[in-house]
């Protein structure tokens, strides 16, 4: 949708100034997780492997989270667990949009027996939970962390295929494909240049999304002991590890559960902010009374979409 549409007919609209401060804060705080992170060196003086204190002691100012059940800081290895988890989490969803977007591409355009041999594939897949789908790649390719990045990306394949398949199928519908079909372009080109650009829409929205729950399969993973080897700090090692003391160090596990959270919550919010902010032009248009749409030109309004 072009400018000159959002411009023929405005709308005032509070609920979108509710969306920017919303998306602002959810885009802010997601950056500033990824930089505790990151930076995680920089915001404590403790090594997350090294015993700096009494075992299980309680959050006090020397240790702003505790110690864990070897007396080691559970501040320090809250933020360096998360350069696992998020590492292993970022790897997989990368993984699995660039495994599962041209399967789903080429199975919506193209079709016939080769497209639904794979769709059906990616439909046997998805009948597994993504727990069980994850554990049965690691038992076949062993524990660790690459192994863990394999299982947890191979797990969301068949769901990026899936939406990616959905949305290139409405897409080669759409009257400008025809034309592209008309003028002499090839599949793949029409494929990359016309349809992908659409796709990609949904492809941030749902990669945007799938961080969270790729953060929540690694950490579930190394929960059960499939993932990195200790004493690297890792949340879902160390929330497993926790839950012994838990009566006694609630600490422990907490830490890491709620950085966990956070993170799921933080996908979350930022999935439905960009789904809401990428579909947002069109939404005006459709949402624009018969009056407002007549002051817009007819050709912009009929302008296809990725075009």
């Amino acid at each position: 949708m072009t400018a000159e549409v959002a411009g023929a007919v405005p709308r005032p609209d509070r609920h979108r100034r509710r969306l920017d401060v919303g998306g602002a804060l959810v885009c802010g705080a997601s950056i500033l997780l990824v930089l505790a992170v990151v930076g995680a060196g920089l915001l404590t003086r403790y090594n997350p492997t090294e015993i700096v204190g009494t075992a299980r002691s309680a959050p006090s100012s020397a240790h702003l989270f505790g110690t864990d059940q070897l007396g080691r800081d559970v501040f320090a290895r809250t933020l360096f667990g998360g350069q696992q988890t998020l590492t292993i989490a970022a790897l997989s969803t990368l993984l699995a949009t660039v495994v599962g977007v041209p399967i789903g591409l080429f199975a919506g355009y193209v079709g016939g027996l080769r497209a639904g041999v794979s769709m059906r594939v990616m439909d046997v897949l998805l009948a597994f939970p993504g727990i069980l789908l994850a554990l049965i790649i690691i038992t076949i390719g062993g524990t660790g962390r690459g192994s863990a990045i394999l299982a947890v990306g191979i797990s969301f394949v068949p769901v990026f295929a899936r939406v990616v398949y959905g949305s290139t199928q409405r897409a080669r519908a759409e009257e400008y494909i025809a034309a592209a079909k008309v003028v002499g372009c090839s599949s793949l080109r029409i494929m990359v240049r016309h349809v992908l650009p659409v796709v990609l829409i949904e492809v941030v929205v749902l990669a945007s999304s799938a961080i969270g729950w790729t953060t929540l399969l690694s950490a579930s993973l190394n929960f059960l002991g499939f993932g990195v080897a200790p004493p690297t700090a890792e949340w879902g090692a160390d929330l497993g590890a926790g839950t012994r003391y838990i009566a006694q160090a609630w600490w422990i596990s907490a830490a890491p559960g709620l950085a966990v959270t956070l993170t799921i919550l933080l996908s979350n919010f930022l999935g439905d902010y960009f789904a809401k902010r990428l579909s947002a032009p069109r939404a005006d248009v459709v949402a624009a009374t018969p009056t407002e749409l007549a002051a817009a030109p007819a050709a912009e309004l009929t302008t296809p979409r990725g075009t």
